[in-house]
């Protein structure tokens, strides 16, 4: 792929550059994020938004690389998928911290056992999107077994330990991030936005005191410090509050 980073831009630098760095350190066919023009997008339909962002479902034509053409000896594009694009908020000023939010946690962002990201384009506002597999739970009324509830936690444990395995942790768990797909053979979960919290535009400072979360999934000790304007430290412990 590196023969092409002459033939796309992001119009930003620094993402130019992290696609790059994804690119040229992959091991294998979807290790890695690609920039996907926003043209390559149809049926885009808004379905919510969330603390500093909105998501929406689009039909990518082309699809992943995913299947390997024998006659051309490379990965060819799989065809039309349905994708969940995440618009950054006012991300026309996306800081430098955040994209080394992605860089860092993009190994992460990848894997199969969480929710797959292929990639990031732009809307025509100048936003930026983070292109996302499509997962959803297609129940009637939304009742699970306890089969599917058990599918679902074994799903998080998963999920949770390939983030630890990376020396990573997610930083903002809750239900949210959560995205559930539903088949005839198992209801699965795959945590999204490992790492990435708080707007797209603000630059991190670690004695700022900044706390970003959902109030009700904040543990109670990160919420006195916040009151009492003290900065903490996350860790990969879980404290569950009930």
């Amino acid at each position: 792929m590196k023969e092409n980073f002459f033939y796309w831009t992001s119009e930003n630098k620094e993402i130019d550059e992290l696609i790059r760095h994804t690119q040229l350190n992959a091991f294998q066919t979807c290790d890695y994020l690609e920039w996907i023009p926003f043209e390559k997008f149809e049926m885009v339909k808004y379905i919510g938004n969330g603390g500093f962002c909105s998501i929406y479902s689009a039909l990518w034509m082309e699809g992943p690389r995913w299947n390997w053409d024998d006659g051309a000896q490379e990965w060819a594009q799989a065809g039309p998928m349905t994708v969940a694009l995440k618009r950054l908020d006012n991300s026309q000023k996306i800081s430098s911290s955040y994209i080394n939010q992605i860089k860092t946690y993009h190994k992460c962002l990848q894997s199969a056992l969480l929710a797959e990201t292929f990639g990031i384009t732009k809307d025509p506002t100048s936003n930026y999107m983070i292109v996302m597999k499509y997962q959803y739970l297609d129940r009637h009324n939304g009742i699970l077994s306890w089969k599917d509830i058990i599918d679902i936690l074994q799903g998080i444990a998963r999920g949770l330990e390939r983030i630890h395995i990376e020396g990573k942790i997610h930083r903002n768990l809750h239900g949210g991030n959560l995205f559930i797909e539903d088949d005839e053979i198992l209801t699965d979960a795959r945590i999204s936005d490992v790492g990435l919290y708080g707007p797209c535009y603000y630059h991190e400072n670690k004695n700022s005191g900044q706390v970003y979360g959902v109030l009700p999934y904040i543990a109670l000790v990160h919420k006195f410090c916040f009151l009492q304007k003290k900065n903490f430290l996350f860790r990969t412990c879980v404290t569950i509050n009930s």
